[in-house]
Formats: structure tokens, sequence, C-alpha cells
């Protein structure tokens, strides 16, 4: 479903031409009251005007013009078919409202595209604001969330995930400790390991993130199963057995992400490694904890990234 609305969104000039043609088709040499079917040369215009913009909209009506125009030109028996009983008038006026409704229509795309432009700015503001919040409550990870969603997205690039699959990646590492915030404090700065009840506690932070983003409603309603899901094993041994396929692909490539740039930052408890160390830690784990198509996409990203050191 989304390759097919990404395929027509990126085609969508074709379909713009297809129905030119098909009203000049009917228009010239299929149906008698010629003059009354001028009105398809709206379909093309008005889709050419609202999804591609004013400019395209203003040549797709001065295109469908100039095609009556050359055709009236070129064969004067059909002018005059074509006047007969109608004023020559109407056919000008008719031109002129095709272009004035390519004008308006365009200046409503534009307008759309200005508001969802505002809103992806304001909508970004604030997932970075929560990232700075989150990670402020969890002081010994500064800008971890920013580092995991930069490094997730370059993962989901190389695996050729859609646009909006590492979208949704992207924002899903920015957020995914925001159930940190209901965590004790005393246990996020605990200078030494973690005790079952407090492990206990700890694990708890994806389905608080779950809770605490979920009034958000639709915006965040494919953030939020990769947030939920980043902590659990591809053998099912993480926080919910969740196991394999069944974990969506972007929690595979976050969890990924985040266990590499949590070995190798400092915590209370111990020192970060060396960067080597934790690649060889997640190639160890390919198969059991991590997904081993991630894996490998991460090995690539990560000589990548190693030849500009």
């Amino acid at each position: 479903m989304e390759q097919a609305r990404r395929f027509f969104v990126q085609h969508f000039e074709i379909f713009v031409v297809i129905t030119l043609v098909v009203a000049t088709t009917l228009t010239l040499f299929v149906v008698v009251d010629k003059l009354a079917f001028l009105n398809f040369f709206y379909i093309p215009v008005l889709a050419a005007s609202y999804y591609l913009g004013r400019t395209r909209g203003l040549l797709t009506g001065i295109v469908a013009v100039l095609l009556i125009a050359l055709f009236a030109f070129l064969n004067p028996d059909f002018l005059g078919d074509f006047m007969r009983g109608s004023p020559v008038t109407s056919v000008i006026l008719w031109g002129a409202f095709l272009i004035v409704t390519a004008w308006i229509v365009g200046g409503l795309y534009e307008a759309k595209t200005r508001t969802l432009s505002q809103l992806q700015q304001a909508y970004d503001g604030i997932v970075e604001l929560l990232a700075k919040f989150i990670d402020v409550v969890d002081g010994c990870t500064k800008e971890h969330s920013v580092r995991v969603a930069e490094l997730a997205v370059s993962i989901a690039n190389t695996m050729s995930l859609s646009e909006r699959e590492c979208e949704h990646i992207r924002v899903a590492g920015l957020l995914h400790d925001i159930g940190k915030i209901e965590v004790s404090m005393d246990v996020l700065t605990k200078a030494s390991m973690l005790t079952e009840e407090e492990w206990d506690e700890m694990r708890t932070h994806t389905t608080k993130a779950a809770e605490l983003l979920g009034p958000v409603g639709d915006v965040l309603r494919d953030v939020i199963p990769i947030v939920v899901n980043h902590h659990e094993y591809f053998d099912g041994g993480g926080y919910q057995g969740v196991r394999g396929r069944e974990i969506p692909i972007g929690a595979r490539v976050l969890a990924v992400a985040d266990a590499y740039d949590s070995i190798i930052t400092d915590r209370p408890y111990r020192a970060g490694k060396p960067s080597w160390e934790a690649v060889a830690e997640i190639e160890r784990r390919s198969g059991s904890q991590f997904d081993p198509d991630v894996v490998q996409a991460f090995m690539s990203v990560h000589r990548a990234l190693m030849q500009y050191v």
C-alpha cells in the first residue's frame, strides 16, 4: 500500500498528462457537443494545480487552451462545427475560467504546503526538545537519544526502508527513553549494578513510554510500537517475549543502534567500551538479541563511518 502511494505521488505528472490526453481526445474526436465536454479539461488542471502547484496548474491550463486553439486553426471545418450555436465568447470565457481556476487552486496548494511545513517544523522542534529533556533526566546519557536516532536512520537507509519508515525510526530514536521520566531517579543515577527489583522498574520504561505518547494520537501512531519493542530480543528473550519478525522492523533497527551507543557510553557503574569491542559484541549477539539483517546493515554503516575517523 505504501509503495503504491509513493509511486502515485512520484508519477503524478504522468496522471495529469494522461487525463489531458483523454480530455483532448473526447472533446475533439468523440463527442458531438464539444463545448459541453470542454469541462473535462478541468480534471487535469485541478489535479495539477492542487497536487503539483500553481505553476504546473497554469501550465496545464495553458496547454489545454492552446490544444483547442491549435486544432481549430488547423481544422477550419472543426471551428465552424465548434461554434455553431455557441458564441465565440463562450470559448474565450472557458479558457479564461480554466486559467483562473488553475491560479486559485494553485494558491490553495501553496497555502497547504506552507501549513504542512510549519506543522512539520513544530513537530520536529517538540520532538527534539523532548529528546533533550529525556537526556537531561537521565544525565549519564547526554545526547544519547540524538546519536541513537542518527545511527538508526543510517541503518534504515542502508536497508532501503521507505522514507516514511525512516522518519518513524528517527522520531522513535529521539523518544525511545521517554518512559524513563516515570522511573525513579535513584534507579537512573545509581552508581552500581541494579538489583533485580530495580531492573524490573527499569524495564517498565518501554510500556510507560506508550502511556506517555499514547494521548498524542495518530501523529505518533507508528512510532509507539517501535519505542515499546526496542528492547525485544530476536530470539524472544527480551522484555515482553516478542520474537523474530513479530518485532516491528523499526524496533529491530533501533535495538542495534541503542545497544551500540549504550556499550560505548560511560555509565555510573562502568566505563564505555571501545568502538571495535561494541561492534564485536553486537556481531556476537546476531541472531539471538539482534536481527541478523539489521546487524549486517549496521556493520556496513559502521565501516563507512570508520573511513572518516
